[in-house]
């Protein structure tokens, strides 16, 4: 029988040993001194069980591991998990050929006694860590909805997850669950990630000014993206910020049409902030003192913002001040150029 103290570990690794099992190399070279035969040959699944075991040892000074590799498999895996997960020893011969981080074992584990995410992982070909790492991630109410979710990065998953805890907290329960079961029916990930975003995104605040005739708030995200797909630009991008109340849309109806973003001024208020033609072409001169005209008419301040003045101000003192004209000003809004 092996035993090895794993508060003294050798350093007797071969490279490939180091290369199978990089995080455990020390303690398995103790068990299985070089060229660590026993171990390397052993197959992938009865590597993967003594790394299991060594994962799960909290504080041992001893652990015993040579029947690790000799019993029949069924019967070794009680020896490292109690009470072991049905589909644990399954799970072990699709795991791959390096050993996994103390942590992925352990989470793989806790996946495979819960019923849900263990059919998920029933049905993988192969399990990764990545694999594991997402269903970890993502909460029970994703999981069980299944989908793409499922299969998304870690990465993605933790953002599902965050979104999904927020959208908790202002949801009722039966809405939320019919957007999760709406989530898990999306075809690919844009199209996941834009439910998800479409949820999590609260309604306009009304417009700052009410608009006349020439002049159209676009009150709500479906006008927006409508604005965006007539125009030819990209207006639906400036969405979240009407949301959060850093921009407001308005259409300039008369021919040609324009779109305008107006943004808050620390001390003009609502403030011009840019307009454009069709496929973000520059307004024209008649159609630019128009807007102009009509913005000053409903109190929207156009002309320097207040950090342009702030901006201008401290620089004046330099004899070498240039000020740029108010009227080429205003024109920067107004084209790219």
């Amino acid at each position: 029988m092996h035993a090895v103290s794993l508060v003294e570990p050798t350093s007797v690794a071969s490279p490939l040993l180091r290369l199978i099992a990089p995080s455990y190399a020390d303690v398995v070279a103790a068990l299985w001194p070089a060229p660590h035969a026993a171990f390397l040959t052993a197959p992938a699944a009865r590597r993967h069980l003594v790394c299991l075991l060594l994962a799960n040892v909290s504080d041992p000074s001893v652990v015993e591991v040579s029947r690790l590799l000799d019993l029949p498999l069924r019967k070794a895996i009680p020896l490292v998990v109690k009470p072991a997960p049905e589909g644990l020893r399954r799970a072990l011969e699709r795991l791959g050929e390096i050993a996994w981080a103390a942590e992925d074992y352990r989470a793989l584990v806790s996946l495979l006694a819960d019923a849900e995410p263990a059919k998920t992982l029933r049905h993988a070909v192969q399990i990764t860590p990545e694999t594991v790492r997402t269903l970890s991630a993502l909460p029970r109410q994703l999981r069980d909805a299944g989908g793409l979710a499922l299969r998304v990065t870690p990465a993605q998953a933790a953002l599902l997850a965050e979104a999904h805890a927020l959208l908790a907290r202002r949801l009722p329960a039966p809405v939320l669950a019919e957007r999760v079961s709406a989530w898990g029916r999306a075809p690919v990930a844009k199209t996941l990630f834009s439910l998800v975003a479409e949820d999590f995104r609260r309604d306009l605040p009304p417009p700052p000014h009410p608009g006349t005739e020439r002049l159209r708030p676009l009150e709500t995200a479906a006008a927006i993206r409508d604005a965006a797909r007539r125009y030819r630009n990209c207006l639906a991008g400036y969405l979240d910020h009407a949301v959060d109340q850093r921009s407001a849309i308005y259409e300039w109806l008369p021919a040609p049409g324009a779109v305008i973003e107006l943004t808050p001024d620390t001390y003009f208020g609502w403030r011009l902030d840019q307009a454009r033609l069709e496929n973000n072409k520059a307004v024209d001169e008649v159609t630019r003192t128009a807007i102009v005209d009509e913005l000053r008419g409903i109190g929207v301040h156009v002309g320097r913002s207040a950090w342009q003045v702030r901006r201008a101000l401290d620089r004046a003192a330099s004899p070498s001040f240039a000020l740029e004209t108010l009227d080429a000003t205003i024109a920067d809004y107004f084209t790219d150029d």
